[in-house]
């Protein structure tokens, strides 16, 4: 467990150290911005699922709700010694249900708590972990949903998805989504709100990927850029790709 944390705190201070040096050069160019001035001052983490929801199960068990925590978790990390003030959702394996007899029912009063908790979160940034699953295996990579309610959500959207693309998965052509209604927090959002898909769990490079504890580390750094130049970028475009 001591040799574990050890290099935690070792691929932690790597990243760190590459991020800061990229947000420094950014703010030599806009003398105007910071990292602690923004329009947007708490940022709201949301590990999906949790609890008795597990999630998407990957073919090997693995479940979608401790991926989604671990990378949240790291994320988490990353923001807050950046100075940014951050709220974590869920930091153990639980869900926010206050009611309910059946599984459905209690699903329903955790989003609904979770949607609460956004909207009680004044003037911030609501981003939801989650992993997908598709029928057929070769299908791979992150994308990005977005609240239909605010634009800026799109072009928040637009940044963490060109910051894991260009950063982490090079190949990775996929197009940010507007949500339906099939995403409730999503669509009845109404403060900028994404969810990051970090990649499909029914691939097994993929899934091998987002098991491992340097590259959850390397995907909240992705997300974390995408984070910062939203907020400090002067020239934001929330056009799809």
């Amino acid at each position: 467990m001591v040799i574990d944390m050890k290099n935690f705190l070792c691929v932690l201070l790597s990243v760190i150290t590459v991020l800061l040096s990229l947000v420094f050069c950014k703010i030599q160019h806009s003398s105007s911005n910071n990292i602690n001035n923004n329009k947007f001052p708490l940022i709201i983490i949301d590990a999906g699922h949790g609890g008795e929801d597990g999630g998407a199960v990957a073919n090997d068990g693995t479940l979608e709700k401790d991926l989604n925590l671990e990378i949240s978790l790291k994320l988490n990390d990353v923001l807050s010694i950046l100075g940014y003030k951050t709220k974590l959702i869920r930091d153990s394996d639980t869900d926010l249900h206050t009611s309910g007899d059946s599984i459905r029912e209690r699903k329903v009063s955790d989003i609904h708590n979770r949607f609460e908790i956004m909207n009680n979160g004044g003037n911030c940034l609501y981003i939801s972990i989650h992993q997908n699953k598709f029928n057929e295996e070769y299908v791979n990579g992150a994308q990005i949903f977005y609240s239909p309610n605010d634009s800026e959500s799109k072009e928040l959207a637009h940044l963490i998805q060109k910051s894991i693309s260009g950063q982490l998965q090079k190949d990775n052509n996929r197009i940010i989504k507007k949500s339906g209604t099939d995403i409730f927090l999503l669509y009845n959002a109404t403060k900028p709100t994404v969810m990051v898909e970090c990649g499909f769990i029914s691939n097994a490079s993929d899934l091998n990927n987002l098991k491992n504890s340097n590259y959850q580390n390397e995907m909240a750094l992705s997300i974390a850029m995408g984070i910062i130049n939203y907020n400090i970028s002067e020239d934001k475009n929330g056009s799809e790709i």
